[in-house]
């Protein structure tokens, strides 16, 4: 068994759900880590979804409802930290205002 620390994303997400990241095939993944930092001037919603395989982000697998991110502020998304994925699954993540919110995840995977 191989343990790999790894930032799987440092982006920031549109107003679509995009993905941040998916378990490669043969490993289980666990969210070490995720933050939201909102550099701007507005208060901005972030809303994340852990998807399993094969599937599409929606009500069934939201794991953080569009939380307000404050003016200048991170948010440490407990909600996310902790997350367990399998091969094939993914985060998705999707903000109130695209390029407003950066967002850092880190993950731990096992092979």
């Amino acid at each position: 068994m191989s343990v790999l620390i790894k930032n799987a994303y440092l982006a920031q997400p549109g107003v679509a759900a995009g993905t941040c990241y998916t378990c490669p095939a043969g490993t289980q993944a666990r969210v070490l880590k995720c933050t939201a930092t909102n550099d701007t001037t507005t208060v901005t919603a972030l809303t994340v979804y852990k998807v399993p395989s094969g599937g599409t982000a929606g009500v069934t697998n939201l794991i953080l409802n569009a939380k307000n991110i404050g003016s200048q502020a991170t948010y440490e998304c407990p909600e996310v930290v902790g997350q367990v994925l399998d091969a094939g699954d993914f985060i998705q993540a999707l903000a109130g205002v695209a390029d407003q919110i950066t967002v850092s995840l880190d993950v731990v995977e096992i092979v």
